[in-house]
Order: structure tokens, then C-alpha cells, then sequence
């Protein structure tokens, strides 16, 4: 990266550089300065604020389940690129402040790479390893086509040529090397595609920073004092190189990126002491300070919004970090740079050190690779027509059809996939095959003619230390709670039905198993509790959303509607990121029980089914679902006579957004949210979806608009959650309690959901839209609120 100036500053000599860096220093006139402060300024924040809206709508619609349209990025940074060259061309003008004149045609140029770059942003977000690939290639292109342009005439050599700084690459580098250690404690690998991608997009993003920021624009500063270089060229250098870094990396993660970078050039200008070769000095320091948050970061967990705050919180205290970092190195090498560019043998020494540093620490924080997976749909599911008998037999058949259907149709997959050295995991409850294999396995899978369809089924990396738990307090009062209250449950309690020798299965974080109010309950046995993430033998809940689910089911203490059901769990999103292999996962293990480390496919036992099946949860596009991945599991549970409740999803007021799998699926009963005043709540999605109504009915998911409904929480206490994963296991219990009250109806699914929709009290008022804002009042509110007093009444 020889940019060809070979004038070697320092203060004092007579170069090139050094005559207009005085001819610049006396003529920067107050105005001129300040407009060229106010400018970098302004180019931050505006490319800033508009990445960050981007972000913000790019979850917005995750959480309404919509495939996120992946031009909005690249028209985006286009429109956030044009305002920053507007900003940036007065200083073009500047031809008495040769100085301002470089920072604004290096700004300029900067905002041009940005809107080039940016066209990368239209490959899929799940494909991070491509993104990151197709980056590389393009930003060393763009390097190659920007070097002769932007490099300048070389100058003739300088009689007085200072001693050159053979330090100042390995002191660049043991910058760069610092940043990047936050981002191995805080976060993980990928695969060793998107870790080999990493490489590849930070080395290429290295060369272009460093042509970009080579000796045109140092040849302005390395002349000035100390602070003045270090200072003015490092903020100028800082909003140069931020331009480029809000494009690189998928998601959000660009923001961390941009945020993070930039923060280096403080260092990277007090290394700058000569007027040739600097770019490789940026480069140096860029590489380590990218590769970084690119291969410890994960733009599909960095949703805060739309999947909590577990991994993306980590990833913004390691951005925090390495800007801390970069300061401080800043520091240092401002106030010993003349000396210690000078002996590299130390330098070199340190950058080793450093390395050792951050490899250490990836040993201990997060070892190892946590790549995607791949979920393979085989084109022949189980023919299910015909099941008949009571309810132990159709389930035992099910099972029976399921395994077979799936031994025999995979087979020669399986034998395909051991054959290339891939691990797999098998699913009978829809004829799959989840494989640990990267995207550039997917166009061999794909063209499989047994194969229907190939999906991401993502990985959640693991994280430093797990969120903490949210516990509760003790309860106000004995009584029933007022939305036990609202749906009616005591009425049906004093007539003698409580759940009795029901079981209800929750799918969900898991569940607090020694809780008082329901660790009575637990049916027991080594098949009654299943851990397909973390591989748990016991009950636990190491989020509280599960445990909050569970209790609104089932309850004592009043806060379940019914406190008489037995209950086995399944953890399927400990960290509130799922994927379509470990949800199918606790969808078998419901349907036929097994102890951990036995084989669902031979020791299943469906004699041991759950009845009802609560899920507060959804698979948004994000998390590898497409529409109809659930179909043959949901048409399975019908014919086997398990009752399937799911939430509607909280993406309300907007039509349309009670969609994401599997609650548009016409085997899922789903279930919107109301107050405490009967109103559909403003957060509660709506329909239509499918061309049938969604939700099929409402029931509690607040008090008010802002305050949840009281049940358990891990830790012994009780508190307040809110949204439809509130309102589902209502009617989970409602279930429950029909089915007690009523035993021959138990299995039937098709008439137990016609009496809930027959049933349901009138809903007259909804928040944030008008009740029939989407075409109808069903759109919103079902066939009404549940009534559990009514169901049993009808019923019996």
C-alpha cells in the first residue's frame, strides 16, 4: 500500500508537507474551522440517525412477522450518503485552506463509497456469510480502482528527509488489536464460513480505509503539533472512515461498527509523524477493529426490539469498550509516539502480545464455532387420513405413522449427509432434517427432488453471563385475580371443575419447577421435562417468561385458571431466539415424551402426550420460519387429539400482523389480548391473515394499557407481564378445565374450539384502533373474549 508521496515530515524540516501545513495553519480563518466542525458533525449524526431509523423499522417489522424488504438499507444509505456529500462539497471550495479543501474531498469521496457500498446491503440479512464475502470483494475493488485516483502526484524526494517510523504499523496494529478484544470476551465465532467471510470483509475494508486515508489527506497534518494532528486529524480522519463503516456488516451490527471504528484514528494520527506509506498505517489499525464486531457479532441477535436485549446488549458494551480503548491508546501513543515509533522490535513485541491477549481471552469467554444450521423439509410428509379410536389409540397411531413415514423417506438423505461429513438432527412431526452445514450447502440440498424446502434455522451464540431472571414479589391478596376474575374460571371452580387429570404442556423458556404455585403439579418422571438448547434435565427458567405463561395455565394461588391440570414442559427459547428445529423439537417431545438422552424416534411414548399445548411464542421469518413450516405438525396434533393455543403476537394496531408462524396456520387456536376493561389491547395483532379470522378469540394480556397480569415468576414470587403470551394460556386453561368438566370431549379438538368461539362474551371497544379498523371486529377481537363459566355451562 504504497500511495507513491515520498516526503518524510517532521517538525522542523522543510518538506512538502511542512510548507503547507504552515502556509495552512496561517490562514484557517474562524469561520472556515468552524464550519468544517460543524460539517463533521452534522455528517455523523445525519448518517447516524438515518441507519439508526432503518434499524428500528427493519425490527418493527419483524415483530409483524413481515420479511424485512432489503432495499430499505441500501435506499437508505444511498439517501444518507447524498446529505453527506451535500454537507461536505462547501469545503471543496476552499481553495485558500488547502487543509479543509483535503478534509472535504476525502469526506466527499468517503460519502461516495458509502452509497457504492451500500448496494451489498441487498443480500438477505440471515446470509451473513455472503453479505460479508460480497463486501470484501467489492471493497477491494473499490480500493483498486480508488488508489491511482486518489493518491496524488508523487512529490519529489525531500533533501531533508526525516528517519522513517518503522514502528508505527506494529503500534497501529496493537491499536486495532486492543478494540478487538471486547468484541472476543463479549462475543462468539459463527461458522467457519462467516468467520472466514470476517477475515476476508476486514482485510478489504482495511485496504480501502487505508487508501482512502493514505497520504493525500496525512500529508495536511503530519507538519501540525502534536495536539492540532492529533486532534483535527483524527476527527477529520474519524468522519471519514465512519462513512464507509455504517455500510459494513448486516443488521444493526453496522451501527456498533460505525460506531466503534472511527474511534481509532485518534491513535492511528499520532502514529502519523511522516507524509508516505501512512495507509498502511490506517489499515493496520482498521483490520483488527473490524474483524471484531463482523465475526463476533451477529446482525440477526442484534435485535433488541423484536428478540430482547441477551446478545445485543453484550454487543454494545464491547462497542463501548473498544471506543474506550481506542482513546486510551490514542493517549498513550500521543504522548510517547516520537519514541516508540522508532523501535520496532518492541512494537512488534507488543502486537504479539496483544494477539495473545485477545486469543486468550476467546478461549475462555465463548470458545469454538456457533455457525447456522440448515433445516431440510422433505417433499413426502405422513399420510394421517384415517386415524380413528379413542384418544390413546390415535395417538399411539400417529406416532407409529409419523416414525415410520420419516425413517423411510430420509434414509437416503441421511446417508448423503454422513457421507460429506455433516452432523444432522432427524424430526418425524414434520418430515426434517435439521443439518449443521453452512449456506453453500443449500444449493445441493435444494436440488434434491426429495426435497421440498431448505430453511435457516438460526443459532443463538452464547453470551458471557445469562440475563438476569426477572422475579417477583408476594402476592397482594388470596383472591382470584381480576383477570381470573374476568374470564369467569371460579364460577367454574365452585361447580367442581379445576383442570382435574388434564395435562397441559408448555413450550416456552422454560418454567421455575419448584414454584409454589404449581410445583405440585409437575407430573414427574423423566418424561416430563425436555431441553433441546441447553440439554437441562430439570425444570428451570433462566428468563421468567415461561414460568409467568405456566402459571397463568394453571396456577394456584389465583392466578391460573386451572390450578387443578398437571403440566410437563419444554424449553424451546431459553434466550427469546428460537428456531424452527428446537420448536419442532418441544412439538415432538409434547406429543410423545421421552428421557433426556433417549431417541424421540424409538423411545417416544404417546401414551404420555400433553392434552392442551400452551406456545407464547412465534417464529418470525428472522428465525428461519416461512409460513407453512408448522402445517404437518399442527394437522398431526389434530388428528391426535392435542389441543394447540398460541399467541397472536403483540405487532398490533396494523392489519394483517397476526401472522407469524404458526399462529396463521388453521391448526393453531390463537389468541389476542384484552384489558381489564374487556377493550382489545393496542398491541395485540390483528388480522385478516390467510383469508380466516386471526385470533380466534381474546382474553387478559393487561390491566391497563401499560401494566401487566399478576402470576408467577421464578424465585418463589409473583409480577406482572403483558402481551398475547398473557392471553394465550387462558385459554390453555380454559381448555383444561372443559376437558375436566366434560371428559369425553377430551380430544376432541374440532368441537372444543367451536364451543370457545360459541361461548366468547361480546367485545365492544378496542385501543389504539378502532375495533373494526381492519375490515371487521373479528379482525381484532376473534369471536370474542373468552368465558371459561359459559364453556363449561354450554359444555355440560
Amino acid at each position: 500500500m504504497d500511495e507513491g508521496n515520498h516526503n518524510d515530515v517532521t517538525p522542523g524540516g522543510t518538506g512538502e508537507a511542512q510548507r503547507n501545513s504552515t502556509v495552512d495553519s496561517g490562514v484557517w480563518g474562524p469561520l472556515a474551522t468552524g464550519y468544517a466542525v460543524l460539517a463533521g458533525a452534522a455528517i455523523v449524526l445525519v448518517t447516524g440517525y438515518l441507519e439508526f431509523g432503518v434499524w428500528l423499522d427493519a425490527q418493527s417489522l419483524v415483530l409483524g412477522s413481515a420479511p424485512v424488504d432489503m432495499t430499505l438499507w441500501p435506499g437508505e444509505t444511498a439517501v444518507a450518503a447524498a446529505l453527506a456529500l451535500l454537507i461536505a462539497s462547501p469545503l471543496l471550495a476552499a481553495r485558500r485552506f488547502p487543509a479543509l479543501r483535503t478534509v472535504g474531498a476525502t469526506w466527499a469521496v468517503a460519502a461516495v463509497l458509502m452509497g457504492l457500498l451500500g448496494v451489498t446491503r441487498l443480500v438477505a440479512m440471515p446470509a451473513g456469510a455472503l453479505q460479508l464475502a460480497v463486501q470484501a470483494v467489492c471493497c477491494a475493488i473499490a480500493a483498486a480502482v480508488l488508489w491511482p485516483l486518489w493518491r496524488g502526484k508523487p512529490a519529489s524526494p525531500s533533501p531533508d528527509r526525516a528517519p522513517a517510523a518503522p514502528g508505527a504499523f506494529w503500534w497501529a496494529l496493537c491499536a486495532g488489536g486492543v478494540m478487538l478484544v471486547p468484541w472476543v470476551w463479549a462475543g462468539a465465532l459463527g461458522g467457519a464460513w462467516e468467520t472466514v467471510a470476517a477475515v476476508a470483509a476486514a482485510l478489504g475494508f482495511a485496504l480501502l480505509c487505508g487508501v482512502l486515508l493514505g497520504d493525500r489527506f496525512w500529508s495536511r497534518f503530519v507538519g501540525m503539533s502534536g495536539a492540532r494532528r492529533i486532534l483535527g486529524g483524527g476527527a477529520a480522519a474519524g468522519v471519514a472512515l465512519a462513512l464507509p463503516s455504517l455500510v459494513m456488516g448486516g443488521g444493526g451490527l453496522n451501527l456498533l461498527i460505525g460506531m466503534s471504528v472511527p474511534a481509532v484514528c485518534f491513535a492511528v494520527a499520532a502514529l502519523q509523524r511522516r507524509t508516505y506509506r501512512t495507509g498502511r498505517v490506517v489499515a493496520a489499525a482498521v483490520a483488527p477493529a473490524t474483524f471484531g464486531p463482523l465475526a463476533y457479532g451477529d446482525a440477526d441477535e442484534f435485535l433488541p426490539l423484536a428478540l430482547g436485549p441477551d446478545f445485543g446488549v453484550w454487543l454494545l458494551v464491547a462497542a463501548i469498550m473498544a471506543v474506550l480503548l481506542a482513546w486510551l491508546a490514542g493517549l498513550l501513543y500521543g504522548l510517547t509516539a516520537r519514541k516508540l515509533v522508532t523501535v520496532p522490535a518492541f512494537a512488534a513485541g507488543t502486537a504479539v502480545i496483544v494477539a495473545a491477549v485477545a486469543g486468550g481471552t476467546g478461549a475462555l469467554a465463548q470458545p469454538g464455532l456457533h455457525g447456522e444450521k440448515l433445516l431440510v423439509v422433505l417433499r413426502e410428509q405422513a399420510d394421517l387420513d384415517g386415524v380413528e379410536g379413542d384418544v390413546a389409540q390415535r395417538r399411539a397411531e400417529v406416532y407409529s405413522r409419523l416414525t415410520a413415514t420419516a425413517v423411510e423417506s430420509q434414509a437416503p438423505l441421511r446417508a448423503e449427509l454422513t457421507a460429506r461429513g455433516l452432523t444432522w438432527r432427524p424430526f418425524y412431526l414434520v418430515n426434517a432434517i435439521e443439518v449443521d452445514a453452512d449456506l453453500w450447502e443449500r444449493d445441493w440440498l435444494e436440488e434434491r427432488s426429495d426435497v421440498a424446502a431448505v430453511l435457516l434455522s438460526p443459532q443463538s451464540r452464547p453470551v458471557p453471563f445469562a440475563w438476569p431472571v426477572t422475579t417477583g414479589g408476594p402476592l397482594e391478596t388470596d383472591a382470584p385475580q381480576p383477570n381470573i376474575t374476568q374470564v369467569g374460571a371460579p364460577t367454574a371452580w365452585q361447580a367442581g371443575s379445576d383442570g382435574d387429570g388434564v395435562v397441559i404442556g408448555i413450550a416456552d423458556s422454560g418454567v421455575d419447577g419448584t414454584h409454589p404455585a404449581f410445583a405440585d403439579r409437575f407430573r414427574g418422571g423423566d418424561d416430563s421435562w425436555a431441553d433441546p438448547v441447553n440439554g437441562t434435565t430439570e425444570p428451570n427458567d433462566p428468563n421468567g417468561h415461561g414460568t409467568h405463561a405456566l402459571g397463568l395455565a394453571l396456577g394456584g394461588e389465583g392466578v391460573g385458571v386451572a390450578p387443578g391440570a398437571d403440566w410437563i414442559g419444554c424449553a424451546n427459547l431459553p434466550r427469546n431466539a428460537g428456531n424452527p428445529g428446537d420448536y419442532l423439537a418441544c412439538l415432538e417431545f409434547m406429543l410423545a415424551p421421552y428421557a433426556p438422552g433417549e431417541d424421540p424416534f424409538t423411545d417416544g411414548d404417546p401414551s404420555r402426550a400433553a392434552d392442551v399445548v400452551s406456545n407464547s411464542w412465534g417464529c418470525p421469518h428472522v428465525e428461519g420460519c416461512d409460513s407453512g413450516v408448522f402445517g404437518p405438525a399442527l394437522a398431526a396434533y389434530q388428528s391426535a387429539g392435542i389441543f394447540f393455543v398460541v399467541s397472536a403476537g403483540n405487532a398490533g394496531p396494523a392489519c394483517g400482523t397476526a401472522s407469524t408462524p404458526p399462529v396463521g396456520d388453521p391448526g393453531a387456536f390463537s389468541v389476542g389480548a384484552v384489558d381489564a376493561e374487556g377493550r382489545v389491547a393496542w398491541f395485540s395483532s390483528r388480522g385478516p391473515v390467510g383469508g380466516h379470522t386471526v385470533p380466534a378469540l381474546v382474553a387478559p394480556g393487561t390491566d391497563t394499557s401499560t401494566n401487566g397480569v399478576v402470576s408467577a415468576l421464578p424465585g418463589g414470587g409473583y409480577g406482572r407481564m403483558m402481551g398475547t403470551s398473557m392471553a394465550a394460556p387462558h385459554v390453555s386453561g380454559a381448555v383444561a378445565v372443559l376437558w375436566s368438566a366434560v371428559p369425553e370431549l377430551r380430544g376432541d379438538v374440532s368441537a372444543t374450539a367451536e364451543l370457545l368461539r360459541e361461548t366468547a362474551a361480546p367485545v365492544t371497544g378496542a385501543t389504539g384502533a378502532e375495533l373494526d379498523a381492519c375490515g371487521s371486529a373479528e379482525d381484532a377481537a376473534g369471536a370474542g373474549m373468552l368465558d371459561v363459566a359459559a364453556l363449561v355451562r354450554a359444555a355440560g
